[in-house]
């Protein structure tokens, strides 16, 4: 991991790395930048890699013959072995990148896919193949109902961030993907939680998607890591996005976060630069 420079693991990559390599189900209430991103990919890209490709399902249904007259038939459904759910497009942008900065020269191909932006580019994209795959849930329910994908061979699945989701209301697509859809049932899968607190909500989740997991607690629970430095700044209104820019491009040091509170919502411009 010199490559990503990676050399001492965090206390959440410290214990949550071993408990995944053993195949263990895990709930862990883990700081905002504690590193746990890298804590569920490094084992799943591992795991992935040390099994190989399973075998392919049968294909699905085919359509009626006038659509097969039409359109003609190709089965574009792709398969990922591993899926990460995640409340928002931003943290998706972020954890997809961190997905191909670590499977950087393997046949791994990590995949995004959230709202608010073209489906149509996603689904090319996804054609393409998707070995993992990085999705908000709403987008997610919208592929899987289009035949786009397929969680018959999902063997790893994460909730990063699972109390913004259920605060966000994500809850039934949730629900819809892990218990109502085609992914293994429990204890065939790898199930792992994120969550910065644990509410009853969280509980009920763990308990219903988990088997015998792991609870891995570090830090304070709720709060936000010491590592993270937070600036406050004052910019007249034309000179934000300038300003953000210019100083994500000064600071050099990828480990620090820069929480810029601008008093507006960010254009979409600097939210797409900053991911």
């Amino acid at each position: 991991m010199c490559l990503a420079q990676y050399f001492k693991p965090t206390p959440v990559q410290k214990h949550a790395v071993p408990i995944m390599m053993e195949g263990r189900d895990l709930m862990a209430c883990a700081q905002t930048g504690s590193g746990k991103t890298a804590a569920y990919l490094f084992p799943i890209i591992s795991s992935i890699l040390s099994s190989g490709p399973p075998p392919q399902p049968p294909p699905p249904p085919l359509p009626s013959p006038p659509l097969l007259e039409r359109n003609g038939y190709r089965d574009e459904r792709q398969y990922p072995m591993g899926l990460v759910l995640v409340p928002t497009r931003e943290l998706a942008s972020q954890v997809h990148s961190e997905a191909v900065k670590y499977s950087y020269r393997s046949l791994i191909r990590p995949c995004v896919v959230y709202g608010g932006t073209s489906i149509t580019t996603q689904m090319r994209d996804v054609a393409r193949g998707c070995v993992l795959l990085v999705a908000t849930p709403g987008r997610l329910v919208d592929f899987i109902e289009r035949g786009r994908i397929g969680l018959d061979l999902c063997r790893h699945v994460v909730l990063d961030e699972a109390d913004r989701m259920l605060d966000m209301g994500f809850e039934p697509q949730i629900r819809s993907v892990i218990e109502r859809g085609s992914m293994p049932p429990v204890g065939e899968r790898q199930t792992v939680m994120f969550s910065a607190t644990f509410p009853r909500e969280i509980r009920n989740l763990a308990q219903d998607f988990l088997s015998t997991p792991l609870f891995l607690a570090v830090g304070r629970v709720g709060s936000t890591s010491e590592d993270i430095q937070q600036v406050l700044m004052w910019v007249e209104e034309h000179e934000k996005i300038p300003t953000l820019i210019d100083i994500l491009g000064k600071t050099g040091n990828h480990n620090v976060l820069w929480s810029c509170v601008l008093y507006s919502k960010l254009s979409a411009q600097v939210a797409e630069h900053c991911a």
